[in-house]
């Protein structure tokens, strides 16, 4: 049975399935989040309705995020190194197993082997097939996608803002090339970011993104990616990823302008909570922090 410190907040009844390409079957699982402690939320991948703990009774596979609370967890703040580490440990999770990019709103992503530097170079993805490893990016309004390939184990994390949108594209055929991942066999989760509800942009740029990511083709999961003057990044992602042929995306219903809980630019400014998005093994009998 999963832990139920990470068994997910999403309502069975709102489970919404529809039809993608060639008339295939996917599944969008939505939830919200629950923080523990003031400082965590854990959510899980899911897989036909059930949260994913491949991993065993006392360790599964999962998601998290940073509080707003916890304090800025920002690679360019030199204070930020002390919450992060705190907040690593309060997991279980060792910070020298962690891995992490040189974050540039870009749609590169790092193919990581246990080996690889810990902190990478220019990117804003990561992919690694590794119970040992952790992969983590920071977020303030954009969108942090989680992927798990149910068959080989490996795993990613993509940070998705407005011009990285389309990176989720290069995590998938990076797990393909390196691992034969079946898109079938993935499961995704869009995290919290700002919702269509407050994200919105100039003309200039919804006229780009409607024209790169909301074409006549295709499902649309969660509807169009523009509604009036504003954007919306769940729906762009869930478009790419069902449109390549993943089945099962776990839905994020927070908005990091609107909840204060969490870290937003927009909303808090200069000095804004970068939150820390991590995926990874998790165990919670080696938590040993409580802030």
């Amino acid at each position: 049975m999963l832990p139920n410190w990470i068994t997910p907040p999403y309502n069975h009844n709102r489970d919404f399935t529809g039809l993608g390409t060639r008339d295939r079957e996917f599944h969008i699982y939505p939830f919200h989040l629950v923080f523990q402690e003031e400082t965590t939320a854990w959510f899980s991948f899911i897989m036909d309705g059930e949260a994913l703990a491949p991993q065993g009774e006392n360790s599964s596979i999962a998601c998290a995020i940073s509080s707003r609370s916890a304090g800025t967890m920002s690679f360019k703040v030199p204070a930020a190194t002390l919450h992060r580490h705190r907040w690593y440990t309060s997991l279980g999770v060792d910070p020298g197993q962690v891995f992490t990019c040189t974050q540039v709103h870009s749609r590169e992503v790092l193919a990581l082997e246990p080996e690889s530097p810990h902190e990478g170079p220019f990117a804003d993805g990561m992919i690694i097939q590794d119970p040992r490893s952790y992969l983590v990016v920071t977020v303030a309004d954009c969108l942090p996608v989680y992927l798990y390939d149910t068959e080989s184990r490996g795993f990613g994390l993509v940070h998705s803002g407005w011009k990285g949108t389309g990176i989720v594209i290069k995590a998938l055929q990076l797990m393909e090339a390196r691992w034969h991942t079946r898109p079938e066999a993935v499961a995704a989760v869009l995290g919290p970011c700002i919702g269509s509800c407050c994200y919105q942009v100039e003309e200039a740029r919804v006229q780009g993104f409607e024209q790169e990511f909301g074409g006549p083709d295709g499902a649309y999961p969660l509807g169009p990616v523009v509604k009036g003057s504003a954007l919306d990044l769940q729906a762009a992602n869930a478009r790419l990823l069902v449109n390549a042929g993943v089945r099962h995306i776990a839905l994020c219903q927070d908005c990091t302008f609107m909840d204060e809980r969490l870290g937003s630019f927009r909303r808090e400014g200069p000095s804004y909570t970068a939150m820390a998005a991590l995926v990874g093994v998790l165990h919670p009998h080696e938590r040993k922090i409580r802030f």
